[in-house]
């Protein structure tokens, strides 16, 4: 037997207007997973905790709760990294959905090892120029864009903390950022194919196709790729997929 959740599910929030998606993201973990398995651990931007409902703190799937000021999306994740005690994690917006498949994966996962389990990503509602469904992916692609979407990554908690998190020098690809560090550094990921963990809802910065986005993608490629062809020919790359988002 395990001792203690096999996987932390994480839910930055920014403010009390996020407090009715948060509500549906809670609402479909109690439906979705089992309980035992997993833990919710939650971050309110606000600095006033008494503007939440007391009813957040008493919710079926019993989440671990905190108020704390953060320096954005990222920190407010690796602050939600150290709370966590499951032996991965999971960062879920509020919103989104978890679907059964993230329950089959659960049920699957054996011992805990370094190897990222991955799962497929729905985008129903997905902006123009973005995909609707993300296939659990990892490999020589990351090179070209993240093809490792964060909502379908279990990171095993210890290798995320060795990694240092979020790189906060990204506001908006620090995701992307530590998929290519772990990926160039040799960790592996394994997925069981057709198996989607959660049905993300619409918006976030990297969906935003303006020059700061791209800009912040060239900074991280120099500083992390290593020398060869692929980080030559990133600035022809990145300019055409500027070009082709913006149509």
């Amino acid at each position: 037997m395990k001792e203690g959740p096999v996987l932390s599910l994480a839910i930055p929030v920014h403010s009390q207007k996020e407090a009715p998606a948060l509500a549906r993201t809670l609402d479909a973990i109690h439906q979705v997973l089992p309980t035992g398995t997993i833990e919710v651990v939650i971050q309110i931007g606000d600095a006033d905790a008494t503007t939440w409902s007391a009813d957040l703190s008493r919710h079926a799937c019993a989440p671990l709760v905190e108020c704390a000021s953060d320096h954005g999306v990222y920190d407010a994740m690796n602050q939600l990294a150290q709370r966590a005690s499951g032996e991965r994690i999971l960062f879920l917006g509020a919103g989104d959905i978890p679907l059964a498949g993230l329950q089959r994966a659960l049920n699957r996962w054996g011992a805990l090892d370094d190897v990222l389990e991955l799962g497929g990503v729905r985008m129903p509602n997905a902006e123009p120029r973005v995909p609707k469904h993300y296939a659990p992916r990892w490999g020589r692609g990351l090179r070209w864009k993240n093809i490792a979407h964060h909502q379908g990554m279990a990171y095993p908690l210890q290798l995320f903390r060795t990694f240092g998190g979020f790189a906060l020098e990204y506001r908006v690809l620090a995701d992307y950022a530590l998929n290519l560090e772990m990926w160039q550094e040799g960790v592996q990921a394994r997925w069981s194919e057709g198996e989607d963990w959660v049905s993300a809802s619409p918006g976030g910065l990297s969906r935003q196709f303006n020059a700061a986005l791209y800009e912040e993608e060239l900074r991280l490629k120099r500083a992390i790729l290593r020398p060869g062809l692929g980080r030559s020919l990133q600035p022809l790359w990145l300019r055409l997929k500027a070009r082709w988002k913006r149509a």
